[in-house]
């Protein structure tokens, strides 16, 4: 049981600690470009362009463009890649150490369906509302389908000296457990499952009552492997009207469902002295409601004008999580086997709300005469507002992680440029590039709470975003087909745990992963 002293600590602790899940909320709210093959091959900028099925999801006004009814379908091949280089010592020379894993896969991307339903005004020529637009429509907002896998060669910082440092407070009886049934020792709300692992797994030596160091003394070998699965979709009804050619406007409702599974697997070799295997599971599901209203001006023949706003999401979530570690412990001095076996964790259920930031859209683009178009668009996400919040809707109890959140994520913005050319009345050539800046702050740390349940120590600092798109497409009076490229790479840096703290730090990893999606479009115009 814990003693006063340890309680007390804790308290304090946790009072400026934050949370891990500042990173996990980073990757559920983090937008991608994704939908139709027009839509991506001009890497998504569409906020002032309207009449495609994607762009009514950046800007609603887009809908009211349309002056036919369309039914659309999109599929989209992904094959991805993703590359590492964990940097390690020796002697004073930097050695690289590099990882590979890919994955492929077949999905939609979109579907849905648009009812234009021009006025009487149209008809007769007056000016005022000339349609009033309704669109159906689903749509994949972002994957989080990747393999990583990432390996070091030989370092003096070990995960054990973290789980040391990590563990300061208790003592050995701390992690007793009557009738050997560890299953009681995580029932304690102060345990951290980390500490008990690292105690019970012989990672750990005591030196001083609440004072631990690491139990091995050899150089060890890092490596970590991460499969992560899910999707995040978004089903939507809107309106848009338009109002004398000139002023476009529309809401959309929509209805989003996250679901997202990740298995990380962390091992350190420590030579003659054994190894540990540390793996945990996180399965999360979760729905949430917004709003989306935009304008677009069309002033001039050749320019139109766009902005948008989306307005936060509150996801009611779900979340699923257990861990286990693999030890093998051999006394280096004797050869004799310490112990070895595997120690299973609680599952660990939680329910919480999880409010993304406000999303604006601005946006532009020039008709240049019956030939082509170029657009640009800019987008602006507080992702440091982001919010955790309990079942009933008080952030207070997530105060520490809602403080971390605008210590460790940036705002962020993204910038897009497409462009499209007619070679013929039929045939269209389209292109297209995006960037989106740095999500973390480049010193975000992963801190973990003393009593936490999770195990997942490893944390990614989102350093950019870049698309480069192209396409092309045929079009016939009642039907189209439309074909689009898009490389997107993702530039990261990995960290195995917090090591700041300790007196040999780790290197970090550079981990680049490389989307290269084959997309095709098919509609119908009635």
């Amino acid at each position: 049981m814990k003693k006063n002293i340890l309680t007390a600590a804790l308290l304090l602790r946790c009072s400026f600690i934050i949370a891990q899940t500042e990173f996990d909320a980073l990757k559920y709210v983090q937008t991608d470009i994704n939908g139709t093959a027009r839509y991506m091959s001009m890497a998504g900028a569409f906020g002032a362009l309207g009449g495609d099925a994607s762009a009514i999801k950046d800007n609603p006004a887009g809908l009211g463009i349309y002056r036919k009814s369309e039914l659309t379908g999109t599929m989209n091949i992904m094959m991805q890649n993703s590359t590492s280089n964990w940097q390690y010592k020796v002697g004073d020379n930097l050695k690289n150490s590099y990882g590979y894993d890919d994955i492929y896969k077949i999905g939609p991307n979109n579907f849905s369906l648009v009812l234009a339903s021009p006025t009487w005004r149209n008809e007769s020529g007056s000016e005022g509302l000339l349609s009033s637009n309704w669109s159906f429509s689903y749509n994949r907002l972002k994957n989080f389908d990747r393999n990583t896998n990432l390996k070091s060669g030989e370092s003096t910082s070990s995960m054990t000296d973290y789980l040391a440092y990590f563990s300061e407070g208790y003592s050995g009886t701390d992690f007793y457990y009557p009738g050997y049934q560890i299953s009681s020792l995580f029932d304690n709300p102060y345990m951290a499952t980390l500490s008990a692992y690292a105690y019970h797994g012989y990672l750990i030596d005591s030196v001083a009552p609440g004072i631990w160091q690491s139990s091995i003394s050899n150089m060890v070998t890092p490596a970590y492997k991460l499969s992560e699965k899910g999707h995040l979709d978004e089903y939507s009804v809107g309106w848009a009207g338009n109002f004398s050619n000139v002023l476009y406007f529309g809401a959309t409702l929509n209805y989003q469902a996250l679901n997202y599974r990740a298995i990380g697997r962390y091992t350190e070799s420590f030579g003659s002295e054994g190894y540990m295997n540390l793996g945990d599971t996180v399965e999360t599901k979760g729905s949430g409601i917004n709003l989306n209203i935009g304008a677009i001006i069309r002033p001039t023949d050749f320019l139109r004008l766009g902005l948008s706003l989306h307005t936060p999401t509150v996801f009611a979530i779900t979340d699923n999580y257990y861990s286990t570690l693999v030890y093998d412990r051999i006394d280096k001095n004797t050869n004799n086997r310490i112990s070895n076996g595997t120690i299973v964790g609680p599952i660990t259920p939680k329910t919480f709300q999880l409010q993304n930031p406000m999303q604006i859209n601005a946006s532009a683009a020039f008709i240049i005469g019956t030939k082509g178009l170029i657009s640009a668009e800019y987008v602006y996400n507080n992702y440091a507002g982001s919010k955790f919040r309990s079942d009933n809707g008080n952030s207070q109890d997530f105060s520490d992680e809602n403080d971390g959140m605008k210590e460790l994520l940036n705002n962020v913005r993204t910038i897009k440029i497409g462009g499209e050319y007619k070679m013929t009345d039929n045939i269209s050539l389209r292109a297209g590039f995006a960037n989106t800046n740095n999500g973390t702050k480049p010193d975000a740390e992963k801190l973990l709470q003393m009593n936490t349940k999770r195990v997942d120590t490893e944390y990614f600092l989102h350093n950019s975003t870049n698309y480069l798109t192209a396409g092309f497409g045929y079009r016939e009076s009642g039907w189209f087909i439309d074909f689009a490229y898009m490389n997107k790479i993702v530039d990261e840096t990995f960290y195995p745990y917090r090591s700041s703290v300790l007196t040999y730090k780790t290197n970090p990893a550079s981990v680049i992963t490389s989307n290269n999606n084959v997309v095709v479009t098919l509609g119908f115009k009635f």
